[in-house]
């Protein structure tokens, strides 16, 4: 199973359990809150379930590449230097799976993807799937 579709899979499994939950307890119900806001909250919840994926995704790329290249955490710092305190960036020799939802930004998982997949593809390295 690849990486893709197990983040799919997962994120889609998450988005279930909110709408059997919301049918269960009756929290969303269009006769108590309204069909628009309804809606809205069902779709809202989509797009987080669609976040998470892309993100783990992000962070499952950038620690691939990092070790295919044999880069180290110290490696990826370096690539972006210019970063808050708190914004962390992967440990290839230690992938954590909530890293990504808290620590990791997403525009520092682009930032690094960017710049590995240009040095991965001057090395001939194989394309993350």
């Amino acid at each position: 199973m690849t990486h893709h579709t197990k983040w799919r899979l997962l994120s889609i499994a998450i988005y279930v359990i909110f709408v059997i939950i919301c049918i269960a307890f009756k929290l969303l119900r269009p006769s108590d809150i309204g069909m628009a806001w309804s809606i809205f909250w069902y779709i809202a919840a989509v797009g987080l379930a669609y976040y998470f994926y892309f993100k783990n995704i992000s962070y499952q790329e950038v620690v691939y590449y990092a070790r295919q290249l044999n880069l180290d955490r110290s490696d990826l710092e370096a690539i972006v230097p210019n970063r808050k305190n708190t914004a962390e960036v992967p440990d290839p020799a230690h992938p954590n799976m909530f890293s990504p939802i808290v620590q990791v930004p997403l525009g520092i998982l682009n930032h690094l993807s960017d710049e590995l997949i240009k040095q991965a593809k001057e090395q001939s390295v194989a394309p993350f799937k």
